[in-house]
């Protein structure tokens, strides 16, 4: 029986109907007011779906890259436990500018709004996440700052 909704769609729903409207990520992400409201300019420019993206993006000052990588196989051998990561990048000078609380990094901040948004429901777009960990990297990146977050979730085959 083929499927007829896959988890690259379930994904792509949660993007365009969970995360791309939340006004509070998006305002952490320091998105300009033109760019609010055009998806694919969130998706090029902000929110980007590649675990090594050939240019790095060094105009804007908050980047997030998205990437699945590869888990386990459970006891069935149709369900496979995978993870999605997501890499924040933020330029060093609008690290500490989120709050007015300025040991607040907008890094940790950003990490906090995608895991309520993808972890608040039991079921976001049919897709069940669980958070796995959130830590720092280090970046070559020169003035930017990098912050490492795991979800897993399964996937049948």
């Amino acid at each position: 029986m083929t499927k007829l909704k896959t988890w690259h769609d379930n994904w792509n729903d949660a993007i365009r109907d969970i995360l791309f409207p939340d006004a509070a990520l998006k305002e952490l992400m320091l998105i300009p007011v033109a760019n609010l409201n055009n998806i694919k300019m969130f998706i090029e420019r902000y929110f980007i779906e590649d675990v090594l993206p050939d240019e790095l993006i060094t105009d804007e000052n908050v980047r997030v890259l998205c990437y699945e990588t590869e888990g386990a196989k459970f006891g069935n051998p149709n369900v496979l436990k995978k993870y999605l990561e997501f890499d924040i990048f933020v330029r060093n000078a609008v690290l500490y500018t989120a709050t007015t609380d300025r040991l607040q990094r907008r890094d940790k901040l950003i990490f906090k709004r995608i895991r309520e948004l993808l972890t608040g429901c039991s079921h976001v777009c049919n897709l069940r996440f669980q958070y796995e960990d959130d830590y720092h990297l280090g970046t070559k990146t020169v003035g930017f700052r990098r912050y490492h977050a795991v979800f897993s979730y399964k996937q049948t085959i």
